[in-house]
C-alpha cells in the first residue's frame, strides 16, 4: 500500500514538473517576441526540449490506464466528452481573450476570424492543443486495446522520429505533435506500470543514466552535426524521461519537495489552460514600463512564472467557490449528481 502512494506521488511530481517546464517555455517565447527573452534561459529550456511534451503524455498514458477498461459508452461521456468540453471551453475563451483583451503577439490570427471557432476542432492552432490531442490518443489506444502492442509502438515509434526528423511534409505543428508524441502516449498507458514498479524500486540508477545518457546526446548533437536530428531527438526524449522520472520518485522521499511538486501535478489542468493568457498579457505591460533588453527578463522571467501559475490557480479557486466549476469539468445533469451523493 505505501508503494502504491509513494508511486502516485511521483508521478504528481512528474507532472508537476512538466507543467512547470511549459511554463517556462511560454514565457520565454513572449519575452523573445518583445526582445526581453535572456540567451541563457532560452538555451536552458532549448536544451529541455525533447522531455517537456513526452513526460507530460507518457505521465497521463499511465494514469489513463484504468479508462481504458471501461465500456465505450461510459468512456465517451467521463473522459473523452470531458475533454471535448474542456477544449471548446477554452479555445473559446483565448479567442475572445486574444480578440479582445490582448493581442497575441506570437499568433497574431488568433481571435481575428470567428472561423477559427469552427476550424479548431480539426486544425487547432493554439496553446489548448494538449486537450485536443490527449482526446485523440486515448481514442485511438482504446481502438487498439486488442491489437498486438509491440507492432503499435515500433509503428508509432518509427512514426515519431521520422517526424521529430522533420521527414513528413507536415505543416500544422499540432498534427506534427499527434504524430511525435502518441507513442509516448501508449507505451504509459500499456508499460507505465511495469516500469513504474522498477523505477519506484531503483530510482538512483534510472536518474543517474538517464541525466547521463542526456548529457552525452547533447555533447553528441553539439559536436556531431550530421547525426540523424529525429533518432537524436527521440533518444533524448527516452533518456530524459529517465532522468526526470527518477528524479521524481526521488523527490517524493523529501517532504518539502513532494508537497510542493506533487501540488503542481494534482492541479496542471487549471494551469495549463490559463497561463498563456496571463502570460501574454504579463510580458505586454512589462514591455510597455521599461526598455525592452534580455537583461530586463532575467528578473522578469521567474516572476511571470510565478505569477502565472500563482492566478492560474487562484482563477480555478474563485471559479470553485463562485458556482463557475463548469470552466474546469462538464456541467453533470441534477438527477445524477443527486443518485451520484
Amino acid at each position: 500500500m505505501h508503494q502504491q502512494k509513494t508511486r502516485i506521488e511521483w508521478l504528481d511530481i512528474a507532472k508537476g514538473l512538466s507543467i512547470i517546464l511549459v511554463v517556462v517555455y511560454h514565457t520565454l517565447l513572449y519575452l523573445n517576441f518583445h526582445e526581453m527573452a535572456p540567451a541563457l534561459y532560452t538555451k536552458i529550456s532549448n536544451i529541455m526540449a525533447p522531455i517537456r511534451m513526452p513526460l507530460f503524455f507518457s505521465v497521463s498514458g499511465f494514469l489513463a490506464a484504468s479508462a481504458m477498461r471501461a465500456t465505450w459508452p461510459d468512456f465517451l461521456r467521463k473522459k473523452i466528452w470531458t475533454f471535448v468540453w474542456l477544449f471548446g471551453v477554452w479555445s473559446t475563451a483565448r479567442w475572445l481573450y486574444f480578440r479582445y483583451v490582448h493581442a497575441n503577439g506570437l499568433v497574431p490570427s488568433e481571435g481575428s476570424d470567428p472561423y477559427q471557432l469552427i476550424e479548431m476542432w480539426w486544425a487547432p492552432n493554439t496553446g489548448i492543443w494538449f486537450i485536443w490531442a490527449l482526446a485523440i490518443f486515448m481514442t485511438v489506444t482504446k481502438l487498439l486495446s486488442s491489437a498486438p502492442r509491440i507492432p503499435v509502438i515500433a509503428v508509432g515509434t518509427v512514426l515519431s522520429i521520422l517526424t521529430f526528423g522533420g521527414y513528413l511534409p507536415i505543416e500544422l505543428f499540432t498534427h506534427r505533435n499527434v504524430l511525435q508524441y502518441f507513442v509516448f502516449f501508449a507505451f504509459g498507458c500499456w508499460y507505465g506500470r511495469l516500469i513504474a514498479e522498477t523505477l519506484t524500486e531503483r530510482p538512483l540508477p534510472f536518474a543517474a543514466g538517464g541525466f547521463s545518457a542526456f548529457i552525452l546526446l547533447l555533447a553528441l548533437r553539439s559536436h556531431l552535426q550530421p547525426i540523424e536530428p529525429g533518432l537524436w531527438a527521440f533518444a533524448s526524449s527516452i533518456a530524459g524521461l529517465s532522468w526526470l522520472c527518477g528524479m521524481a520518485v526521488l523527490m517524493s522521499r523529501l517532504k518539502a519537495l513532494r508537497d510542493v511538486f506533487s501540488y503542481f501535478g494534482r492541479n496542471t489542468l487549471p494551469v495549463y489552460v490559463t497561463h498563456v493568457m496571463i502570460v501574454a498579457g504579463i510580458a505586454g505591460l512589462i514591455a510597455t514600463l521599461v526598455e525592452p533588453s534580455p537583461s530586463i527578463g532575467y528578473l522578469a522571467a521567474p516572476l511571470i512564472c510565478v505569477t502565472a501559475i500563482t492566478l492560474s490557480l487562484a482563477i480555478k479557486a474563485t471559479a470553485d467557490r463562485s458556482g463557475a466549476s463548469w470552466l474546469y469539468s462538464p456541467p453533470v445533469r441534477r438527477e445524477r449528481a443527486v443518485a451520484a451523493a
